[in-house]
Parts: structure tokens; sequence; C-alpha cells
């Protein structure tokens, strides 16, 4: 089965997102930042599952972007987190984040396959070609000079690992990038004919990759009025080419009884406490001080940067929070990976207040009891 594995469950699929590195998506320097340990990634994810939660995402990250404390500087590897994580829950799906240019097709197949048994048809690829330039310097690796040409090297990554997958008999595969003689593998995935893959490709080049490949495409939401008539000319896009794919974005939650209280902690984490140093980090690493953007747009992603990647923020009460996720649905968003300054503190919140009211908005179903 390939395509949305959520949508018939449910309209908005909800997911935890980058927990595996210590301050998950957040680059703030509060004491009280997520800590990445494997205890509270268990604890975290089993608390997920229970709640009816869909996906575990994680980021592929192997150095930190600095400051005090590094942020992100303590990571899991994402193919042995999730198959930890599987092992320790019963229905949640878990992906794993994979890094093309550092695993060899015919060994990510097997690891990946292995892990799919291990979570009984759980288990989900996010598939990267790579940006963060000193990560890969650690490995003696150089990306490709351009987009196009990484997103080259991840098309015969895909077909070779595919092949692997689907494929029988022994095959030989000679591309720019692999040259590989008799190529099996057993066993193959639960999942048939594999499993569900992700990708946030945003460049030209990248979002033709992800049309093709992914069963689920990243899509950033920077301007909810932009954001309507992209996402229209995207699923236009995919329909096009005759795929079924669903749409999904990050967000940053911070909910509190009031409005108040909730705007007045992501000042708190993310403008008095930002890790100003990481923030430098991912801004001169993305690329945003060459699109010419204005000094209030560069803020403004600074800040988007400390309190959640880049992600969304939604902030507010939990009436507040589901109206918010009820328009992000409505304009098109098929799932949302959330990101918490700390899960284990401030998700249980969520869980009681939010996603009982997505319920009643007929978003999700009923939370299991």
């Amino acid at each position: 089965m390939t395509g949305n594995p959520f949508r018939d469950t449910n309209k908005l699929a909800l997911g935890a997102f980058g927990i595996n590195c210590s301050g998950a998506i957040s680059a703030t320097t509060i004491p009280e930042a997520w800590d990445g340990s494997w205890e509270h990634n268990l604890q975290l994810a089993q608390m997920a599952d229970a709640a009816g939660l869909d996906f575990m995402l994680p980021l592929g990250r192997w150095r930190g972007y600095g400051g005090h404390p590094d942020h992100n500087g303590h990571s899991f590897e994402t193919l042995t987190w999730a198959t930890g994580i599987l092992a320790s829950t019963r229905n949640i799906r878990v992906f794993s984040t994979v890094h093309v240019t550092l695993f060899h097709p015919v060994l990510a197949a097997k690891q990946m396959v292995t892990a799919d048994h291990v979570g009984r048809g759980r288990f989900g690829l996010n598939i990267v070609c790579g940006w963060y330039i000193d990560e890969f310097q650690m490995f003696g690796v150089e990306l490709g000079d351009t987009n196009a040409r990484r997103y080259d090297q991840g098309q015969e990554w895909l077909d070779i690992v595919t092949r692997v997958w689907t494929q029988d008999e022994p095959f030989d595969y000679t591309g720019d990038f692999y040259d590989i003689r008799s190529v099996v593998g057993q066993p193959k995935p639960v999942q048939k004919p594999r499993p569900t893959i992700v990708n946030a490709g945003i460049s030209g080049r990248g979002r033709e990759f992800a049309m093709k490949n992914a069963d689920l495409i990243f899509y950033s939401v920077v301007d909810t009025q932009k954001a309507a008539s992209e996402l229209a000319q995207l699923k236009k896009d995919i329909t096009a080419l005759g795929r079924d794919v669903g749409i999904f974005s990050n967000a940053c939650i911070v909910c509190r009884p009031t409005r108040k209280e909730a705007e007045e902690f992501y000042e708190y984490y993310a403008v008095e406490h930002a890790n100003t140093e990481a923030v430098e980090t991912m801004m001169e690493g993305r690329g945003f001080y060459k699109m010419g953007l204005s000094e209030d747009a560069l803020a403004r992603m600074r800040k988007r940067m400390a309190a959640g990647n880049g992600a969304h923020p939604i902030v507010g009460t939990p009436d507040d929070v589901a109206a918010e996720m009820k328009m992000l649905s409505d304009l098109g968003i098929d799932g949302l990976a959330l990101g918490f300054v700390n899960g284990i503190e401030y998700f249980p919140y969520i869980r009681d207040e939010v996603l009982p009211r997505l319920t009643e908005m007929g978003l999700r179903a009923a939370p299991p009891a």
C-alpha cells in the first residue's frame, strides 16, 4: 500500500517531531528544554502511542548547531532509534530520517526491512538528500554542488532500495553514483509493496522528486495567505501525475489555559532565551541571507528558527490551537509534525484539551480510552 497511510483514520494526522535530538526543534537555552535522553524518548513515544497520535518523525542529525547548550548536539541515529521505538510501541508509525549520501542503498534497504518487521509494518522512511555541509565533512563526503545533483543521487538510491524491497531475482545496477552487481535482499518488507516514504524537497528539483516518489510531502506554511493558492497548485500537480500523496507540515505548539500565558512562554523561550548562535548557523546553512529578504522578514525567520526549526507557530489556548489546526486542515494540510519545548511536560495538556476538540471538529477519530 502506498499513499497517505493516515487518510482513512484521521483527516488531520498528528505526530511528534524531532525528539531524538536534544532541544528537539526548539533552539532555546531554557533549563526545561528537551534533553533528548533515551528514557524520555521512550516515555514520550509510549505516551503518544497511547494517546492515538499517528507517527513519530525524527531529525537526521550528526552534529549540533552550536551555542550553549549545543542545539541538537546530543542525537540518536534514526534507523536504530526507530527500531527501538517500534519494539516498544503498539500502533504508532515510526519514521527514520536517512541521508542518502551516508547510507549505501543495499545496507539501508536491509536495515529498514528489519525495522519494518520489528514494528509489524509500522516503519516509514523520510528520505533526505542533505544540506548541512559540516555534517558531511565529518564523513569525508562531498555533497553534490547543486540541489539537482543531490536529487539525482537520491533517485538512484531509492530506485535500488525499491528493487531490493520488491524484486526476488538478483539484479545489477549501473548509474552515475552506484555500480553494483547481483543484488538480492530477503526478507521483504511487511508493508506491500514498500514502507511509507516522506520527503520535504522544496527546490524545483526537490519538489519533482517528492511528487514522483513520496507518499507524504512536507510543505512549510510561512504565509497563510499564500499557502492556499500554493497548496491548491501542489495538489493539482500531484493529481496530474496520477498519484495519491498527502501534504504535511510542521508546527511548534505552545498551549496554555490563557492566551497571555501562551504568548509569554513563547517569548520567554524563543526570544528572551533563544540560542542565537544555533539560530545563525541554521539561517546561514539554509541560505536565508542569500535570498534578499528584508530585515523584518529575517527577524521573523530567526524567531521561527528559535521557536521550532522554522516551523509554523501555533500559540494560544486549547480553543486557539484547535482552531489554528482546523484552519491549516482547511487550507489543504493533511497532517502536522508537532514540536514541543518539552514533550513530556507539555504534551499531556494537548492530549487532554486539544485532541478532544479536534475530534469534535471531525478532524480526528476519538482518542483511545
